[in-house]
């Protein structure tokens, strides 16, 4: 009986110390790319595209959030680079060069390659880019409550000279780039306003600047849908006008916000309308950071439903332009991603019937039609290696 019992708890100490080695066990081994390989002069000179994916905020309470750079060579094959994690982590890229960020560390891959640490952890992303004009990559955190009781956006801002840490005290709402520039739609849900500002960047400083409030009805519930895109005379961003009481259903236009640079005028157009809805989020676009696009004078948005509007800015007129096919229409995601580049659109899509399950949608956007399938090897046993934490898609961007 004894011996019986002895064995009986060797099993399940043996199971035990099994289970929690699969369960703790982030990324294998021979789907990561080694620290040494990323720190190749050449690294991404065979790379088309990058992936960037993360563990949610709450998810490292216990330190063992994750994040996963997935390159894409020129063949197709997916690696992954492994990191700490950052919800709503994203990727900025300029000519040659990648920059990556994670909760506590900003990495320079390419031509040359830099780490720089931060002195204070984050764990919400909102934006990350690089200014041409000043040569600057910059990366904003939704930091959360300062001290003072204000809210707090960190950025960090710099180059592989090193990097300077300063504060928006403002909660974003949107964000861009305008002509070297990044610009801001800041919320206060106490007074229940909205704010267009411009933060300027020039080496080891920092300038916020007001520009307008956004007329907005404090009747209307809005939430915001794209980034910030400008041209010479405007700013534009689309938001969800929700109308009346939130019930079972909802009723909500989806809203093209047109404000004039100069005379501060602001127009609004309304580009798709719900009535009745009882599953809005399935209309929310795949990642609201990189939805919108502004080429030759036509503003696109592309919703969760596959469907691409287009917005003339000189006859004002606003059509359909093209619908993916085979899109959920329940709002369930399977990391699709977005990414404009003058007149194409990409769309990472996944198929639960085919082999590799992911592959990427190319479009041509004038003329609303799909050009190309591109081919996605290894992506989803990269996603299934993950153990005992939930990752997901947040940013997308084409290399070549």
């Amino acid at each position: 009986m004894k011996k019986i019992i002895f064995f009986s708890l060797l099993i399940l100490l043996i199971g035990g110390f099994l289970y929690k080695m699969y369960w703790s066990q982030n990324l294998s081994a021979s789907l990561s790319i080694e620290n040494e390989a990323l720190k190749q002069e050449k690294f991404l000179t065979d790379k088309k595209a990058v992936l960037y994916f993360s563990t949610t905020a709450d998810q490292d309470m216990d330190g063992k959030g994750v994040s996963l750079a997935v390159f894409i060579d020129d063949k197709g094959e997916a690696d992954a680079f492994k990191m700490k994690g950052l919800e709503l982590g994203s990727v900025a890229a300029s000519q040659n060069e990648v920059l990556l960020v994670d909760k506590n560390k900003i990495r320079l891959v390419g031509d040359t390659y830099k780490e720089f640490g931060m002195e204070k952890s984050q764990y919400t992303g909102e934006r990350t880019g690089y200014l041409e004009k000043e040569k600057l990559y910059f990366t904003v955190f939704n930091t959360g409550v300062g001290a003072n009781g204000g809210y707090d956006s960190n950025i960090m801002y710099g180059n592989k000279k090193g990097f300077h840490k300063e504060n928006i005290p403002h909660y974003i709402a949107a964000s861009g780039i305008d002509q070297g520039e990044i610009v801001v739609l800041t919320q206060d849900n106490q007074k229940e306003e909205f704010h267009i500002r411009k933060v300027k960047l020039a080496k080891d400083k920092m300038n916020t600047q007001d520009i307008l409030k956004v007329n907005h009805s404090k009747k209307t519930d809005f939430s915001s849908m794209s980034p910030i895109l400008s041209d010479d005379t405007f700013y534009y961003f689309v938001g969800q006008k929700t109308l009346g009481e939130v019930t079972e259903t909802i009723d909500s236009d989806i809203v093209l916000y047109r404000i004039n640079k100069k005379t501060q005028a602001q127009d609004e157009f309304i580009i798709s309308s719900y009535r009745n809805e009882k599953n809005i989020t399935a209309h929310y676009p795949f990642n609201i950071k990189n939805s919108a696009h502004l080429y030759n004078n036509v503003f696109y948005y592309a919703n969760g439903l596959g469907e691409i509007f287009a917005f003339d800015t000189k006859t004002e007129k606003v059509i359909k332009k093209l619908s993916m096919k085979n899109v959920r229409k329940d709002g369930v995601r399977h990391n699709e991603e977005l990414f404009y580049k003058n007149d194409n659109l990409y769309v990472v899509r996944h198929d639960e019937k085919s082999k590799e399950k992911y592959y990427i949608e190319h479009y041509s956007l004038t003329e609303g039609k799909k050009i190309e399938n591109i081919k996605i090897n290894g992506l989803n046993d990269i996603l299934k290696s993950i153990k005992g934490k939930s990752i997901y898609s947040y940013d997308f961007k084409m290399l070549k």
